[in-house]
């Protein structure tokens, strides 16, 4: 490579950066973590360097073929580089850079260190990235995002082979579920799958309640995992028996062994029972038929199924299921809501969780 073709190179780097870097702008290494200046890396673009010719025989045939002239080619350009500066480049600005044109950076590899959202190191091979990155679910969405947006085959191909994500507290995993309009459930879906989805008749689903508990799920599938710091960590999800006449019922009681009563909105039971399952915590679901404060009744179903309440001796066809099932639980009304003779597993969890922690810290 000559002087004249590194600063054509430098000038085709530029206009590829300017015309491309706006796509990627959903994946952003953040300042905390060490990157080179650009002007860094067009100073390595400008570095005099030979350009690699190869031997040829009588005819004008190079004598090395196949992978012994590809490694013949990188052998000689590190060497070549050997004195050039060392640049750490964004993974953004990577898959920018290289997005239409993967062999941009072939002869400046071994100068390069592609940095991760989470600051990890990577490098590059025959325009490969090596390495294995840890990242949170964020910059993990963000990531297969940008490669799929891109199209960048060999983002997309290290995303799904060499990412693996940071562990989570149950309180961060519980998080997710809060946070629907965090997570783009059209996103979520795609790294799920269309075989995955459809065994789970959601691959039409596009409500974005769905994108905490797809969110969940995708982590899980991923390989994501809960930190457990209690032996036999469970979760008791309590429902009412029937939502009839059930008023204010967007949101949803999800008590822990910890002593940890999580109100999560808008919850699909079934998606989270199976990702909170799959992330090593058992969970089930407790119905309720009757809600105490203390030893007197509050609410109530009716032999049709419908919820009612009794104000001054007059019967009121409706209920406040979550305040009032939080009001029995901060009391000892729990104990005649929970029946013991019908659910006695369950009732037992309950109980041994009042009985650890003494009374429970409500989570909003």
């Amino acid at each position: 490579m000559t002087t004249i073709t590194s600063r054509h190179l430098m000038i085709l780097l530029i206009s590829i950066m300017l015309t491309f870097t706006h796509k990627a702008t959903a994946l952003v290494v953040p300042e905390e973590c060490v990157t080179s200046d650009p002007t860094d890396f067009f100073a390595l673009t400008a570095f005099e360097v030979s350009p690699y010719i190869p031997s040829l025989d009588e005819e004008g045939v190079p004598y090395l073929k196949g992978v012994a002239l590809s490694n013949a080619e990188v052998n000689h350009y590190r060497e070549q580089y050997k004195d050039a500066p060392l640049v750490r480049m964004p993974v953004d600005r990577y898959a920018a850079l290289t997005n239409k044109n993967p062999d941009a950076l072939k002869n400046f590899e071994s100068r390069l260190l592609i940095i991760d959202p989470e600051c990890n190191e990577l490098k590059l091979f025959f325009g490969n990235i090596i390495g294995t990155s840890e990242l949170s679910l964020r910059h993990y969405l963000q990531m297969f995002d940008t490669a799929r947006r891109l199209e960048h085959e060999a983002l997309n191909e290290f995303t799904k082979q060499r990412v693996r994500l940071k562990p989570k507290s149950i309180d961060e995993a519980l998080g997710v579920l809060k946070s629907d309009l965090a997570y783009d459930v059209t996103l979520t879906q795609q790294t799920l799958g269309d075989e995955f989805l459809k065994t789970l008749g959601m691959q039409n689903a596009i409500d974005f309640k769905l994108g905490g508990e797809l969110a969940l799920l995708s982590y899980a599938k991923r390989g994501g995992r809960i930190e457990i710091v209690e032996n036999d960590l469970r979760a008791l999800i309590i429902l009412p028996a029937s939502k009839r006449g059930v008023v204010d019922s967007d949101k949803t009681v999800l008590l822990l062994s910890t002593g940890e009563a999580h109100i999560l909105p808008s919850l699909n039971t079934p998606l989270t029972k199976y990702a909170l399952g799959q992330l090593g915590v058992p969970t089930t679901t407790l119905q309720v038929k009757r809600l105490y404060d203390g030893s007197e009744p509050v609410c109530l179903i009716d032999e049709v199924g419908h919820w009612y309440r009794m104000i001054n001796g007059a019967r009121q066809r409706n209920c406040n299921f979550n305040q009032v099932l939080i009001k029995s639980l901060t009391g000892d009304g729990w104990k005649a809501t929970f029946d013991m003779q019908q659910n006695p597993v369950s009732y037992q969890q309950i109980s041994d969780i009042f009985t650890k922690h003494g009374a429970l810290n409500f989570v909003y």
